[in-house]
């Protein structure tokens, strides 16, 4: 059972029953574990007021447990007609604003009085009248029940016609009534019960097969559910579900769960129309187990696998009669633990995927921004999306050349470290052994970059510059290499100048360009940094290393460099303001250690109590 108290704070009902520590020992308690550990006084042990002995009522955090008497709690209230009418107001009501000035005032810096004004109230209040809506929102209301009762139930029929409700940040946590409220509104379409801890579902309450085949949106984010049941049990009552959220749950059981005779993993059955699937933060780690149990969903569209343990991506094992993923145009999986460039190959093999977001990977972390994006756009050939950033046709052309150009690099350095080794007066008399080993050497390259090949065919005439660099042809190389930039001062003191138009070579170090840069603006170079702006990039990457050249951020042709000054004052502002944070920050540790040390006396004089009652005994 799920409760709430006057401030607001929830928490769930794990005991019922009299305390060992009141002065009334018969007296009916309710042990509640909050939500916010913080919220109680104890963990759920006291001390026997007649033998000072620990008596246990139940489990949680140190300071995380209350006992509240029966006639203290708030269970909730029920989702009735009454409720909705509460919610929205009728349109004869007293208004809010008459003559549209609220009852509130607003003080100025002057010290007088300013009324605060409420435009539109009439018109608004229209377009919330339950007769025309079709959607409600209720979240955080407390409803910890269905409409119940003859009486109840005869005054929800009026609202039959609600395709969408928010029930999100409520009080539910039995199946059965969320099961009631789904039957109570026969045409729900949009059911969300996010941030209600409802948990799994029990076997002996699945609902029957395609029983709520009208639901086509469900959000179970934060729910607490704890197995892959519950979301095989769905997928057989909501046939026709389009969008499932089922985010911070515990899906670890993924592959284990329906698991056949011979140990391996079916695909999922049923959601046959499912085209958004949202499991951030749900404990999965293998791509093979688990993830790919979805791979054969027809109309799976977009697949959100965020903060997950995923480190692995399996390669799409596309047979002509069944191609995995075949629908899927976006995948989300920022925040995993993916580390080698070969599981983004892995991803480039799902041949429909047009969007991806990828942030927070260790592969990308160790590099600068705009090299993580321009190498992963070389990398994927179909993508028109990055990380929620549209991919133009001239970035993706910079970045498949800039690419070309690195990976031809670290060829043409491996060779030539194999070369010096091999310079001695036996050598002459096995080139053959040579240059078998340089062709080896190659494979190797480009077995870690399948698209080496294509590309380097795609824009050989812009190779050149490699080729130059291999003869020594240092200025043929440095022209073919060269960007043109247009930098622009959005300093106080020089941003009404012209912004100055260069050609600069990607090799050039964001040093030497932030001292070009003081000479044209006059700058101070100690209070300057550079930002890089790629076009339609609503983003900027900052140029935060001086010894990093211009190509390691990705900068390229036609780019955009901002200039910004650091303001001293402000400075100063921010580190007092970091200071005030890092004392109050010091001062709630303080006080949560104090309080840490309290409940350890307490948990030391409980003990002390329990061994001097045995001693007594």
């Amino acid at each position: 059972t799920r409760v709430r108290d006057s401030d607001g704070f929830v928490g769930t009902v794990v005991y019922v029953g009299p305390v060992a520590s009141a002065k009334n020992t018969k007296e009916i308690y309710a042990g509640v574990a909050w939500d916010d550990e913080t919220r109680g006084k104890h963990d759920g042990s006291v001390i026997c007021r007649q033998t000072n002995n620990i008596v246990r009522h139940f489990s949680c955090g140190p300071t995380g447990g209350s006992f509240l008497r029966l006639s203290k709690i708030d269970y909730g209230v029920a989702l009735d007609g009454r409720l909705l009418r509460a919610r929205y107001v009728v349109e004869d009501a007293p208004l809010v604003a008459p003559g549209n000035l609220l009852s509130h005032v607003a003080r100025t810096t002057g010290g007088r009085d300013k009324p605060i004004e409420f435009l539109g109230e009439i018109k608004i209040r229209k377009r919330q009248q339950l007769e025309d809506l079709i959607e409600v929102s209720l979240r955080g209301w407390g409803i910890g029940r269905a409409a119940v009762g003859e009486e109840e139930v005869n005054a929800l029929k009026e609202f039959g016609h609600l395709k969408e409700i928010d029930l999100a940040g409520n009080l539910l946590c039995d199946w059965n009534m969320v099961f009631t409220i789904m039957k109570q509104f026969p045409v729900m379409e949009w059911f969300s019960i996010a941030c209600n801890r409802v948990r799994d579902i029990p076997p002996e309450i699945s609902p029957k097969l395609a029983e709520f085949d009208r639901i086509r949106h469900l959000n179970l984010n934060g729910c607490h559910i704890g197995s892959f049941r519950t979301v095989q049990i769905i997928g057989q009552a909501m046939p026709n579900l389009a969008e499932f959220c089922v985010a911070h749950s515990d899906l670890s059981d993924m592959d284990t769960f329906d698991q056949n005779d011979e140990g391996s993993h079916p695909p999922l059955q049923g959601f046959d129309n499912l085209a958004l699937l949202d499991c951030t933060d749900c404990s999965i780690s293998s791509w093979q187990t688990q993830v790919r149990r979805l791979r054969f969903l027809p109309k799976l569209n977009e697949l959100v696998l965020n903060d997950n343990q995923i480190q692995f991506v399996v390669p799409a094992d596309n047979e002509p009669q069944q191609v995995e993923f075949s629908s899927m145009e976006l995948l989300q999986l920022a925040g995993n633990d993916i580390k080698a460039w070969t599981d983004i190959d892995a991803i480039a093999s799902f041949s429909s995927l047009t969007a991806l977001r990828f942030r927070n990977n260790p592969i990308t972390s160790v590099i600068g921004g705009g090299e993580a994006r321009s190498t992963l756009i070389a990398r994927l050939p179909n993508i028109t999306e990055l990380n929620s950033s549209g991919i133009t046709e001239k970035e993706r052309v910079e970045s498949e050349r800039r690419y070309v150009a690195s990976v031809a690099r670290e060829l043409l350095t491996l060779s030539q470290g194999e070369g010096k080794e091999t310079n001695h007066p036996q050598s002459s008399q096995n080139e053959d052994d040579t240059d078998k080993h340089s062709e080896k050497i190659r494979q190797k390259i480009v077995s870690l970059h399948p698209r080496f090949d294509e590309l380097m065919n795609k824009h050989k005439d812009s190779m050149l510059s490699i080729q130059s660099s291999a003869n020594g042809n240092t200025r043929n190389n440095i022209a073919n290499d060269a960007i043109n930039v247009t930098v622009r001062s959005m300093a106080a003191s020089s941003c009404a100048m012209e912004p100055m138009r260069k050609r600069l070579p990607g090799t050039l170090k964001v040093g030497r360009l932030k001292i070009l840069c003081s000479r044209a603006f006059g700058i101070d170079v100690d209070l300057m940094t550079l930002h890089f702006k790629a076009e339609n990039d609503p983003f900027p990457t900052e140029l935060d290393d001086e010894e990093n050249p211009l190509y390691y951020y990705g900068v390229h042709d036609g780019a955009e460099i901002l200039i910004n000054e650091i303001d001293l004052e402000e400075r100063r502002k921010d580190q007092e303001r970091e200071n005030k944070e890092y004392d109050r920050r010091v001062k709630e540790q303080e006080r949560t250690a104090s309080m840490m040390q309290d409940v350890k006396k307490m948990q030391e004089m409980k003990a002390n109590a329990a061994i001097t009652g045995a001693q007594n005994k």
